[in-house]
């Protein structure tokens, strides 16, 4: 059964004990992603994400690693269109470390200028990877294609431009804006006692003052009334291809008969956001498998339906046959 309370500050918190094993992990949750940024900013939040791993008041930059590792225990971060997300998990007598990360990294980042420039580099060459990479540019393409005005449009990483053009000033105000306990939740799991996490976590997250988290976009996507091509033509010896459609959000009803008919048609991946529809096995037996993949028509086939919060899209992919 999972707990859930409220702090005064708006800090969710949701505790569920399992106590099949000696350990805890503990994700902070912020609402804000790709969605929320403006031209000019894109990539704001993946670039604040990488930031809040660079030290705190009370964490210096060299010790950040070495909290978790030291319980034997593993850490790491990821933005995408709806949600920033940290995460540790660990030996449940490190629940007190995992806890205080979080809070510092709520409420006392850094972002010490030099620091702010040398990610710029390693964001760019992020950036610059990916674009090597023809499968991701191609979805980058067909996601601003498919998106006319609805935020999702633009790619997390953000365009090249605008990381160019940021200044450590945009990315502090950004921090400040979202990284605030009343646009959060906090989620413990692991064998901890729900009482003891909870006191632990008012402890630690209690003093953080409330904010007022900026007004998430509404813009809403008009509809699409004719099939819109995208054509990228670079050097190499394999074609790509790709079928995308408008889709419901999470809480739609027509979001789970989509699963399921994405299910038989390229093998059910489940809901997690980088599965990406890459699951082997139950693929061989799904239609577009037998019909592409047995037929000699493609070497590789799947689906991709992602969990939102407003209407993003369905994805079935190909990797063509040569000839």
């Amino acid at each position: 059964m999972v707990h859930e309370e409220r702090l005064e500050n708006g800090l969710t918190v949701l505790v569920q004990e399992v106590h099949t094993a000696p350990l805890a992990s503990v994700w902070c949750w912020y609402k804000v992603g790709s969605r929320d940024e403006g031209p000019g900013v894109t990539g704001v939040s993946h670039w604040v994400e990488h930031m809040n791993f660079k030290g705190t008041t009370n964490i210096p930059r060299d010790q950040v690693k070495g909290i978790i590792e030291q319980f034997g225990g593993s850490w790491n971060g990821y933005t995408w269109i709806d949600q920033t997300t940290y995460l540790e998990t660990a030996s449940a007598d490190a629940l007190d470390r995992m806890l205080f990360i979080e809070a510092e990294r709520m409420a006392r980042c850094l972002y010490d200028p030099a620091d702010c420039e040398s990610e710029r580099t390693v964001i760019i060459s992020e950036l610059q990877g990916g674009d090597n990479d023809p499968e991701q540019r191609l979805d980058s393409e067909i996601t601003a294609t498919a998106f006319k005005a609805h935020p999702y449009r633009h790619p997390t990483i953000g365009w090249l431009h605008d990381l160019t053009t940021m200044t450590r000033d945009d990315l502090y105000g950004h921090y400040r804006r979202y990284y605030v306990p009343n646009n959060a939740t906090l989620v413990i799991v692991g064998d901890v006692d729900t009482a003891d996490a909870l006191r632990r976590v008012r402890e630690q997250f209690g003093a953080i003052p409330a904010g007022t988290p900026a007004r998430r976009s509404t813009t809403v996507e008009p509809p699409q009334e004719g099939e819109r091509r995208v054509h990228l033509r670079k050097p190499g010896t394999t074609a790509y291809w790709r079928a995308v459609f408008h889709a419901p959000a999470f809480t739609d009803p027509d979001f789970f008969p989509l699963l399921a008919a994405d299910a038989m048609l390229t093998g059910a991946s489940g809901l997690n956001i980088w599965s990406g529809g890459g699951v082997s096995t139950p693929q061989r037996s799904a239609r577009l498998y037998r019909g592409l993949v047995n037929s000699g028509l493609a070497s590789s086939v799947g689906g991709f339906l992602a969990p939102t919060a407003e209407p993003f899209l369905y994805q079935i992919a190909a990797t063509v046959a040569h000839g």
